[in-house]
């Protein structure tokens, strides 16, 4: 309390006064939680309103799960920016709450001594409070980076239907993990039993009107005498990197053999990753990460053939949530194979229905194995969600899928449906949980040729769209390819790839202009970042490291596109504890805040 002392030893405010000003400070000062509790009490909140099918508030929650600490850093980096532009600035901060009391609150004759000491200089006062005077009118995609009661379900559901309609916008999250409380993340990041795809902006959700959609995806699933999914990739990304730092003592042909030997079996490990991924996790959900379909005729003739399907059939009782994800996963059936079909068609018909409906029903069973107080559907065995969709459709489950299922192989094989199979699509933007963003998702055959962009979290999607908004265009952010800066091997100890990066160049980006073979100054490497439209880092580590670090860049302005091509441009790097994870592009992306 030193420094509110110091404005107030003169003067003899009221107890009342002393608590509303301290009141005051409470409520408006920045809210900086620690972001790994911050996220787990954020799953668990999700969680709850999943399982009573709100599922708006539960993709808020889950939004607010993902890249708490790097909203946190952006905070605190603006802070610190404006408090060394402007050295008054945190004095200004002391004031504004007393300014606005004095002013807001009528005076009474126990404050004699306030009316006093304004009323000796008034004019002089005025003016002296004017220059510490902070201006309010913070432009709302900065207030939502923020944390505080702003930050709810409302305002994010207004979010998505201001940002562009192309974007299909896709967040993954890993469920709730007690142990990411109790042990270093070493431990317990293999340790994930499933997580949650939700769907923010998607096109037939758009199409049905409704909000954003979350399903539950088992993640701990591998068939036995396989190493569980995550403990493979873990261990073959250690094997590459240990792989890759031993490379520049390779000398030998017999040890460059080698080398390239053990990289092919690398690749050979991560493909085999990739094919468990679609095979044994995400099967037809993989199907939400399609792009909406530029053709909206097109999209429109496969609603009615759905819903066609489902009048035909009498499913009167589907849920706008199952037809949505029937939509979806027909929309993609020409990248699946029809087990996965089929396998996804009975989770939509059994796990995402009227959860009130499998409730009536099940209390009516007999089953020694599940429990008639579940949470989610998906905790009742196979033969009890078959007799609850019985009961509730009058028809079969394999009935069902049958239905769908045709619909499935029509779309796949007839000719009239062959233009699916091309269709253009608008861009994807992955928004990715820490926990899970070492995995390859844009690998994945459903997504393998659509443009995708991975974010942070919607609160920096949002943010960085509201800025570059002018320049985008079709949900493209539109830049001129003449203007570029770059940097090649600025340590000068990779020759061969500065020669062959040097020559594209030369060739390709002639009106580019940069650094090759030496590192240039910090104020150098700044300018770059600010002026390009496009900015590449050809060398070690992020490129980081020639701004002084991660605060350096982050003190930058960057507008353009950064193609950054070093060893550590793109990894999440984990800090000791529990301090966030960071790449390059978190610094660019705090900068650009």
């Amino acid at each position: 309390m030193e420094d509110f002392d110091v404005f107030t030893d003169e003067i003899e405010f009221t107890e009342t006064f002393y608590k509303n000003v301290l009141n005051k400070y409470v409520k408006n000062i920045p809210s900086t939680p620690s972001g790994p509790n911050y996220q787990s009490s954020r799953k668990l909140y999700a969680e709850e309103y999943l399982a009573e099918n709100k599922e708006a508030d539960c993709a808020f929650y889950l939004s607010e799960a993902v890249s708490a600490s790097v909203r946190t850093l952006a905070v605190y980096r603006e802070e610190q920016i404006k408090a060394s532009e402007n050295k008054t600035h945190k004095i200004a901060c002391y004031i504004k709450p007393k300014d606005e009391m004095i002013i807001a609150k009528p005076k009474l004759k126990s404050e004699k001594g306030i009316l006093d000491f304004l009323s000796k200089e008034d004019k002089q006062t005025t003016e002296v409070l004017d220059k510490f005077r902070i201006s309010d009118e913070v432009p709302f995609y900065k207030q939502y980076m923020r944390f505080g009661p702003h930050n709810n379900t409302e305002n994010l559901l207004k979010i998505l239907k201001e940002l562009p309609k192309e974007w299909t916008i896709i967040q993954l999250t890993a469920a709730y993990n007690p142990n990411e409380n109790l042990k270093p993340q070493k431990e317990f990041k293999t340790e994930i039993s499933s997580f949650y795809m939700t769907m923010l902006k998607n096109d037939y959700i758009d199409v049905n009107n409704v909000g954003p959609l979350t399903v539950n995806v088992p993640a701990y699933v591998h068939k036995e005498g396989e190493k569980p999914l995550f403990t493979e990739l873990y261990s073959l990304l250690e094997d590459n990197y240990n792989t890759i730092g031993k490379a520049q003592f390779i000398n030998k042909k017999r040890l460059v053999q080698n080398y390239w030997s053990k990289r092919e079996d690398i690749d050979l490990r991560m493909k085999g990753v990739i094919n468990v991924m679609e095979r044994d996790w995400l099967g037809g959900w993989s199907s939400l990460l399609t792009g909406r379909l530029r053709d909206t005729q097109l999209r429109d003739r496969l609603v009615k053939f759905v819903d066609n399907a489902i009048a035909d059939w009498g499913f009167l009782k589907l849920t706008t949530k199952q037809k949505t994800l029937l939509y979806n996963l027909i929309d993609s059936c020409h990248s699946l194979p029809s087990n996965h079909i089929k396998s996804c068609i009975r989770r939509i018909l059994t796990e995402h229905g009227n959860t009130e409906d499998i409730r009536r029903v099940i209390n009516k069973l007999i089953c020694k194995s599940c429990s008639k107080q579940f949470k989610f559907p998906n905790e009742l065995c196979l033969k009890c969600l078959s007799k609850c969709f019985e009961e509730i459709h009058h028809v079969s489950l394999v009935s069902g899928i049958k239905a769908f299922s045709q619909v499935a192989t029509q779309v796949k094989e007839s000719e009239e449906w062959a233009t699916l199979n091309t269709a253009k699509r608008w861009p994807v933007i992955l928004i990715v949980d820490e926990l899970l963003d070492t995995f390859p998702w844009e690998m994945l055959s459903a997504v393998r040729t659509q443009a995708v962009c991975r974010m942070e979290n919607i609160h920096f999607t949002y943010y960085l769209y509201k800025v570059h908004e002018k320049n985008f265009v079709d949900g493209h952010l539109v830049n001129k390819a003449e203007v570029g800066r770059y940097i090649i091997n600025p340590e000068k100890n990779l020759e061969r790839m500065e020669k062959r990066m040097t020559s594209f160049l030369q060739y390709w980006c002639a009106e580019w202009r940069g650094h090759v073979g030496l590192a240039p100054s910090p104020q150098h490497y700044l300018q770059y970042l600010t002026e390009a439209d496009f900015f590449l880092y050809c060398g070690h580590g992020d490129g980081c490291q020639l701004a002084g670090g991660g605060a350096g860049v982050e003190s930058a302005h960057p507008h353009g596109a950064a193609l950054l091509s070093g060893c550590g441009s793109v990894r999440l790097a984990p800090a000791p504890a529990r301090a966030p994870p960071a790449a390059a592009h978190h610094h660019l992306h705090i900068a650009a805040w």
